[in-house]
Order: structure tokens, then C-alpha cells, then sequence
């Protein structure tokens, strides 16, 4: 009887083996190879260059005059951007006082960084969405006012998108101020910076 329980045990164990080395399920495969990444870039250029670009060499200013110019930027990169100008700087010299400037009460005279220029000269700042130059329906105007009162930076967070180009004017106005002759002979020097960030208000 034992001789016959071994003989079924071990007939049950290698039909076991052998149904486990012949029974498989279905199966299918699939790849995900050669996944790559790759940065976007922000690229601002200004008038086409890298480069610093001066616009402004006024000599001889007086009353009346009222220089102007356009800065065309373009984002040369890949990604949208957002505009703003930053680094805003003034600085301005008395220089030496002539006549007319003692005649008027100027007190600063030689006195380095005391100009009265900025305090009579005018400035708008405009994104001049024609590009004509000029201040039309649907230009922002961000800023009007006296240079001297020019703040040290503009969140415009103004959006360009890759490939598209923005003009921003400078345009100088010397209306005729009681304080004129307090300028005679001075200067002052406008710097700042175009920057294009990735996100608003950075």
C-alpha cells in the first residue's frame, strides 16, 4: 500500500514539474529609449546686438530741443519673456558756472554733482507699439516727468514672445522753465538696462 502511495505522490510531483516548465502567460513589450532634454534660451538683443548701444551724444542743448530714439529689442531666444528696464541711473556735473548761471542764483557752482540740467529737462519713456516714433493711441507711456525724478528701475513685465520684437522711445523735452540759465553749461549722463526674464515681476 505504501509502495503504491510513493508511486502516486511522485506520478503527482512530475506532472507538476513538467505542467510548471510548459504553461506560460501572454506577454508584450514595449521601449521608451533615446528620451532627451533640452534647455530653452532667453536672448535679448538690442537695435540686433548684444552689445551696449548708445543712442545719446546731445551737445549744444538749449530750450526747445527735443531729442529722441528707439530702442528695437528683439528676443532672439527660444522661450517667451517678460521686459523690464533696470539699473536706471542719472548722474549729473555742474561743471563750471558762466555768467548767466551767478546771474540766475546758481549757488553750486564747481560743486561735482550738482547740475541743474535733469532738474529742467523733461523725459517720457514709451513702448511704441506702431514703431513710429512717436506717441500714438495705444502707446504705454511709463513714465513723464523731470529726469532727475527717474526711479532706479520700471516693472513693465511687458510679454515677448520668441521671435518678436518691441520698440521702447526715450524722448527728451526742454520746455522753457523759469530755471533755465541755472543749467547753462551743465550735463548728465542716463544709464539703464533692458532686461527679458522668464516670468513676470522677477
Amino acid at each position: 500500500m505504501k509502495r503504491i502511495l510513493y508511486s502516486v505522490l511522485s506520478i503527482a510531483a512530475l506532472a507538476v514539474l513538467v505542467g510548471g516548465a510548459t504553461f506560460a502567460y501572454f506577454s508584450d513589450t514595449e521601449t521608451s529609449n533615446g528620451n532627451t532634454f533640452t534647455a530653452g534660451t532667453l536672448d535679448l538683443l538690442v537695435d540686433g546686438s548684444n552689445n551696449n548701444v548708445v543712442k545719446f551724444n546731445v551737445t549744444n542743448m538749449r530750450p526747445g530741443n527735443q531729442p529722441k530714439a528707439s530702442y528695437l529689442l528683439h528676443n532672439n531666444g527660444t522661450l517667451k519673456g517678460y521686459l523690464d528696464l533696470e539699473n536706471i541711473s542719472v548722474t549729473n556735473n555742474e561743471n563750471s558756472c558762466v555768467e548767466p548761471e551767478v546771474e540766475a542764483g546758481d549757488t553750486t557752482c564747481g560743486t561735482v554733482g550738482d547740475g541743474e540740467l535733469q532738474d529742467v529737462v523733461n523725459l517720457r519713456l514709451f513702448i511704441d507699439y506702431g514703431g513710429d516714433g512717436w506717441i500714438s493711441t495705444g502707446d504705454k507711456v511709463f513714465y513723464n516727468g523731470k529726469v532727475k525724478n527717474l526711479p532706479s528701475h520700471f516693472e513693465l513685465d511687458e510679454s515677448m514672445n520668441a521671435g518678436t520684437d518691441l520698440h521702447i522711445v526715450a524722448l527728451f523735452d526742454w520746455w522753457s522753465t523759469p530755471n533755465d540759465d541755472l543749467a547753462q553749461g551743465d550735463t548728465f549722463s542716463l544709464d539703464m538696462t533692458f532686461e527679458l526674464a522668464q516670468t513676470a515681476a522677477q
